[in-house]
């Protein structure tokens, strides 16, 4: 099961792997499912998370019917979707000019309640410029099958925030993930995502974060990246 851990005094991301996975060579995919851009600089008190090894080890997804790889790993998000971290200022805030340089609107099939404001809808997903065509494929599937119903609602994409259970930057500061749902399928919680909502993301090459475990468990999100 996913876990938290504590980073005390003369441990090193080596020690940790070895620890819990017997594989000191894991470090390096450990600090990046962290976020962590350095693995010798890690700080006594730091919280990070030691996910089950078939998610450090999980292998590259194939390309998406876009054609766009999902990356795995902090190294390969970066490099496909843009260094976020150039544009973090001094003071912990993002600079506009990502969103004005990496972020697009997406088209919807249908509007989708709002979760925190029932009586609004929105009709399109404020994203990654890379992901306004596949993230309307994905709802136009669900359209067509017959699962329109079981989007209730809309939790949010473009987020620039760190992970709720981890210090790490959330895949939502780079608009690459979505949450849908919410109300229904908390964070930590086995949720009721519907079966073939969650096969059709995973179509277009979407991690579930009900896949995880633990405090982790994520239901009502979707990413389109692994390792991370």
């Amino acid at each position: 099961m996913s876990r938290n851990y504590v980073i005390q005094k003369q441990d090193t991301l080596q020690k940790i792997a070895k620890r819990f996975y017997n594989n000191s060579e894991l470090y390096r995919k450990l600090a990046e499912y962290n976020g962590i851009l350095n693995p010798d600089l890690i700080q006594i008190g730091q919280i990070i998370e030691i996910p089950l090894r078939r998610e450090l080890e999980s292998t590259p997804q194939p390309p998406a019917p876009s054609g766009l790889t999902p990356p795995q790993g902090l190294e390969q998000i970066i490099a496909t979707f843009g260094n976020i971290f150039d544009y973090i200022k001094d003071d912990g805030s993002l600079d506009s000019l990502w969103e004005t340089e990496q972020l697009s609107r997406a088209p919807l099939p249908f509007p989708i309640p709002l979760s925190w404001d029932h009586s609004k809808f929105i009709r399109n997903i404020y994203c990654h410029k890379k992901l306004i065509t596949i993230l309307p494929e994905v709802f136009v599937t669900i359209e067509r099958e017959g699962l329109k119903e079981q989007i209730k609602t809309f939790g949010g994409c473009f987020n620039y925030r760190t992970k709720r259970t981890s210090g790490k930057l959330s895949t939502h500061s780079w608009g690459i993930a979505i949450d849908v749902n919410p109300e229904s399928n908390p964070m930590g919680k086995t949720g009721n995502m519907h079966s073939e909502v969650v096969e059709i993301f995973r179509q277009f090459n979407f991690k579930w974060g009900g896949d995880w475990s633990g405090k982790s468990k994520d239901p009502m999100h979707f990413q389109f990246c692994t390792g991370y």
